[in-house]
């Protein structure tokens, strides 16, 4: 059993057909490993059946909390924000809820928590369409060319410690701010594991992460790192 907290934060905005079975095999996995484990489940104003779902789910399962959002915050890069300023435990894993990420694939990281500080995992045979890879490959590719760093997969499943998590330094709003927090921990020394695990296709419901606003504030946001971290060099 892992002694370390881990808080696994499911966001999810009209996700009726799935988020049911992510709540139950996301549980089922941290109760088998872990001590002490909460299931945040945040709904984003979602307009269908999803909250009544998610509440449901809390009243019949221990180590389960429910955050209902009266107004809808503008898609994946505000969620991601509000799960890293809500982390409260060792351990922050923030699990998608549209099942292109199996819940119990979060077994394969179990075994790696007590020697590594960031576990990443890329998406294998990536079932996304050719623009968001596209995306993927621009955003890798600037990394490396500002940063200075590789990372397998920018915006999949990973175990974060917590302690390389400074909420001072979270200050944007787009999908860059999880990025950010992987550039910030590798500059501190974090330990890092990567691997590949499968990906799924989207069966239901509509992915809002590759817009061109999330694009264009992401840009921005990694613009705004670089320079902060030239001047802070000097």
């Amino acid at each position: 059993m892992i002694k370390d907290s881990v808080q696994a934060f499911v966001p999810a905005f009209n996700e009726e057909a799935t988020i049911k079975t992510v709540l139950e095999r996301t549980h089922e996995v941290l109760k088998k490993h872990c001590l002490n484990f909460e299931v945040l489940a945040y709904d984003d104003a979602s307009t269908d059946s999803t909250p009544r779902i998610m509440d449901e789910f809390a009243r019949t399962h221990k180590n389960v909390k429910v955050v209902h959002q009266k107004k809808n915050g503008g898609g994946w890069g505000p969620m991601v924000r509000n799960a890293f300023l809500q982390a409260s435990h060792d351990w922050i894993v923030i699990v998608d809820s549209d099942m292109q990420f199996d819940p119990y694939d979060l077994e394969k990281f179990m075994p790696h928590l007590k020697d590594y500080d960031l576990l990443i995992s890329g998406r294998l045979n990536r079932k996304d369409n050719l623009a968001r890879k596209l995306i993927t490959f621009t955003d890798k590719f600037l990394l490396r060319l500002l940063f200075s760093v590789s990372f397998y997969d920018l915006h999949w499943i990973k175990f974060i410690r917590t302690k390389y998590i400074d909420k001072k330094t979270i200050t944007g709003d787009s999908p860059f701010v999880e990025t950010d927090i992987l550039i910030r921990a590798k500059m501190k020394g974090a330990r890092i594991k990567q691997f590949y695990l499968p990906h799924y296709p989207r069966l239901h419901g509509q992915a809002t992460g590759a817009s061109l606003k999330n694009i264009y504030n992401s840009l921005r946001d990694m613009l705004s790192l670089y320079f902060k971290l030239k001047m802070a060099r000097g």
